[in-house]
């Protein structure tokens, strides 16, 4: 591998991806220009349309990390209260705090039920189902129409972690991996054929486990002999989906998932150039370089409040902004939003995680999942001692939702 990574207890590089990921999303929330006379500030606008698949990075993320973490530590004492415990420990305070804000604000303004109606939906994280219509969404002060991405985790790791006592071998995971991904393909695709409103199974289980799942893949390769094969081919798939992925833009306008091409096609490519950098970060050269800069490992630090709060606010966002600058036009009004959004939520994420979350943080030591040595040797590739240090390092990496 290009880097030294052997005396790191984790990999820098996956927090400098995450940091990368919801950059992504909030560019993406914060963006705009796609209709603008100035060509340039229209290509960029375009662009960024794109934005959404930010998500896909932290879906693939979460993938690699926990299945890894799973695996190496599968068969230790108390591995499933220990799992799921310290997801509880991640997850929960931040998001369910969330949802308490929530109340604390329709109760503070008056709105009273139509601000309660439908977080029980939200409780269940059932927020992701296309069935089921959320009565709260016009009249709520805050906004939790982004929770969709936590739900679809959540369910996730509800069944992943049984399925993977029931699997022997690494081989039969990775099989498990590509039959969940091209079945996410397919039924997009089926979606899309047959159903009047495809565009509201775009957030479905069955229509995002693929990024998940080919994370997952990605982790068991990490743990044989195929990570170099797959180092090897890494440029190549980066470059094919991304070429492949301009074309398909330049042929319909734009990838957006509302779009049977963006959802479809779109997001398949959108997941293999990923997964293709995410490789190509953790072995070395100049992607791995520009991953581990230290302010965007502290961005992907701060991520989850980030991309908590850079949404829940938006509508205060929005009213600040409109006090502010009473009279600015469309433009400028959108544009001071998304500075106050950026100005925001970042010092607002960054308190989140200081005070709030690293204190509950702190308690997932007590529901450490540690190997056996062995088994770490075991799992990785045998005799390469850098790659059974990254190895040792992932079990230490603690998994962030939205990933």
């Amino acid at each position: 591998m290009g880097a030294d990574l052997k005396s790191e207890k984790h990999l820098p590089v996956l927090d400098g991806l995450r940091g990368l990921a919801v950059l992504i999303v909030v560019l993406y929330h914060t963006g705009g220009g796609a209709q603008s006379s100035n060509l340039g500030l229209r290509i960029y606008g375009t662009i960024l349309k794109a934005g959404w698949s930010g998500v896909t990075l932290f879906f693939l993320l979460s993938g690699f990390l926990i299945t890894g973490i799973l695996w190496d530590s599968k068969g230790t004492v108390n591995w499933w209260r220990n799992f799921y415990l310290r997801r509880v420990l991640r997850i929960s305070p931040l998001y369910y705090g969330s949802l308490l804000l929530v109340l604390a604000v329709a109760w503070l303004t008056h709105k009273g039920r139509p601000g309660f109606a439908g977080l029980w939906i939200f409780a269940l994280y059932l927020q992701n189902l296309p069935w089921i219509a959320d009565p709260g969404l016009n009249s709520r002060s805050l906004e939790l129409g982004h929770f969709w991405s936590l739900a679809v985790e959540e369910q996730f790791y509800l069944v992943w972690p049984l399925l993977l006592t029931r699997l022997r071998t690494a081989a039969q995971v990775k099989v498990v991996c590509l039959g969940l991904f091209l079945l996410s393909t397919a039924f997009r695709y089926g979606v899309w054929a047959f159903s009047s409103k495809p565009w509201d199974y775009n957030r479905f289980i069955l229509s995002r486990v693929g990024e998940l799942a080919l994370g997952a893949f990605l982790a068991m390769c990490f743990r044989d002999d195929s990570w170099r094969r797959l180092e090897r081919a890494a440029p190549w798939i980066t470059a094919a989906s991304l070429a492949s992925l301009i074309a398909l833009g330049a042929a319909n306008g734009t990838v957006e998932a509302t779009k049977w091409y963006g959802s479809t096609t779109g997001l398949t490519l959108i997941t293999l150039f990923f997964a293709g950098f995410m490789v190509q970060a953790i072995q070395g050269g100049w992607i791995h370089r520009a991953m581990k800069a230290a302010w965007l490992r502290w961005v992907g630090s701060i991520s989850y409040g980030m991309y908590v709060f850079h949404i829940l606010f938006m509508p205060f966002y929005i009213w600040l902004g409109s006090h502010l600058a009473p009279h600015a036009g469309r433009v400028e009004g959108l544009a001071l939003k998304d500075v106050i959004t950026w100005v925001l939520a970042t010092p607002i994420a960054w308190a989140s995680f200081r005070y709030f979350e690293s204190p509950i943080l702190g308690l997932r030591k007590y529901f450490q999942a540690t190997p056996q040595a062995t088994d770490v040797k075991t799992r990785v590739i045998s005799g390469d001692p850098q790659q059974i240090a990254v190895g040792a390092s992932l079990l230490q990496a603690e998994p962030l939702a939205l990933e």
